[in-house]
């Protein structure tokens, strides 16, 4: 592959810091997934007689947390497929706990569509973002969305930086196109609300909000948010 000048430069400075990378890195590690609680053990008399665990029971059991008994993807058609599927299980899912497990396990698989050397750079970005080091986080991101037009992850990383230096109309720019390739891209729409809600564009983020929910009903704050958004924009009379 043949990288434009602008993303070499990132890359070699990539390079060039690679020795201080194993220790920011322990700022990136994702937070574990919970761990399911061991089951306590019948008692001793009076057991129960076995009873033939539901198919539902058994896809939530199986695999690793959050995939719903779903097979880890090794190829980019099985990654679109186990999104889709995903997603319909987040929309629906009732339990507040199992719902959080599903949407880690969609953000893992949103970094299988970036690829390794977006990733890096992407995670270069955020260690300096970390820092409050967000004019040298920004390179990092503008290559990798160089480098990954249609990769939605990537635009809302950048988003993010730019949010973070008051440049809110560049971050909803970057949502928008993330959100134009993964409309379920439900960091990007949660983003989206916040920001409105900083320019006073109310009833835009309750619209965001509500589309919010509708992808992830669980998400933390969304519900809460949505609902003061509303009262707010009725008083309006709008």
């Amino acid at each position: 592959m043949i990288f434009p000048a602008r993303v070499l430069i990132v890359l070699l400075g990539l390079l060039a810091g690679a020795a201080s990378a194993v220790a920011d890195d322990e700022l990136l590690k994702t937070q574990p997934f919970p761990s399911e609680p061991a089951p306590a053990p019948p008692p001793a008399a009076k057991q129960a007689p076995p009873v033939a665990p539901s198919p539902g029971a058994v896809a939530k059991q199986k695999g690793p947390p959050g995939m719903m008994g779903l097979p880890w993807p090794k190829t980019a058609a099985e990654v679109s497929k186990t999104l889709d599927n995903l997603y319909a299980y987040l929309a629906t899912e009732g339990d507040h706990r199992q719902a959080g497990e599903i949407g880690a396990a969609i953000e893992r698989l949103w970094r299988m569509e970036g690829g390794d050397t977006v990733n890096l750079l992407i995670d270069r970005g955020e260690i300096f973002s970390s820092r409050n080091e967000n004019d040298k986080a920004l390179p990092f991101l503008d290559a990798a969305v160089e480098l990954a037009p249609q990769y939605a992850d990537a635009w809302s990383h950048r988003a993010y930086v730019e949010y973070r230096m008051n440049n809110y109309t560049a971050a909803l720019g970057d949502l928008r196109r993330a959100l134009a390739l993964e409309p379920n891209h439900f960091r990007a729409l949660d983003a989206m609300g916040k920001i409105l809600v900083l320019m006073g564009e109310k009833k835009a983020a309750l619209e965001v909000y509500n589309q919010l929910l509708k992808v992830h009903p669980n998400i933390e704050g969304g519900e809460t948010e949505r609902d003061k958004l509303k009262k707010e924009v009725e008083g309006q009379g709008i």
